[in-house]
């Protein structure tokens, strides 16, 4: 017979973990699981060092009932559902796993689990962003011409017409890349 304590217990770490999914930690093999636990106590120091410094004063993850604490050294507790690689996110991506699987071959109900359950950093709080305080409308539309060009293009305005963008090169790579193969093959086929 189950006691109310044991019960109690059972749902407080089901809580733990995560408010809105919950996995039988039974159902995942032990190995998994203490890989999740050590992506987890990998994690809290990285995401702690965002808001203080020094290590965390809880780290601690439990692979049996798959519960875990994450208290950085200035008594914050991070929202650990808005990173990848920690506990929740593991907890999440099983719990989606095994809802598809309860669809069956119903792909709608497939698809919901994952489009409506997404695991994981969505949009997770930056904390060391740098904004600046005022811009002129000038600075807003003028393209930039010093800096690091990523070579991508912001979707904004003809990645060719940014200077010192790679754009350019794999414009000019796709204009006259036709023609500099065919003319390897020629001089190969005037050298046999």
């Amino acid at each position: 017979m189950v006691n109310f304590r044991t019960t109690v217990l059972a749902l407080a770490a089901a809580v733990t973990v995560s408010a809105d999914y919950w996995i039988d930690p039974d159902t995942i093999p032990l190995f998994t699981r203490k890989a999740w636990c050590n992506d987890q106590r990998s994690t809290c120091p990285t995401i702690c060092r965002q808001t203080s410094v020094g290590q965390p004063l809880i780290n601690d993850c439990d692979a049996e009932t798959l519960t875990y604490g994450c208290l950085c050294s200035d008594d914050k507790q991070p929202n650990m559902t808005e990173y990848t690689l920690t506990l929740p996110y593991h907890v999440c991506t099983a719990w989606g796993t095994k809802c598809v699987k309860d669809c069956g071959s119903n792909n709608l109900c497939s698809a919901a689990c994952r489009e409506e359950h997404p695991c994981g950093a969505q949009s997770p709080t930056r904390v060391n962003e740098t904004k600046t305080a005022t811009t002129s409308a000038a600075e807003e539309t003028s393209t930039p011409t010093d800096g690091i060009a990523d070579g991508f293009g912001d979707g904004t305005q003809n990645s060719n017409s940014r200077p010192g963008s790679g754009a350019g090169a794999l414009a000019l790579g796709n204009a006259y890349g036709l023609a500099v193969v065919a003319t390897g093959l020629f001089a190969g086929l005037m050298l046999l």
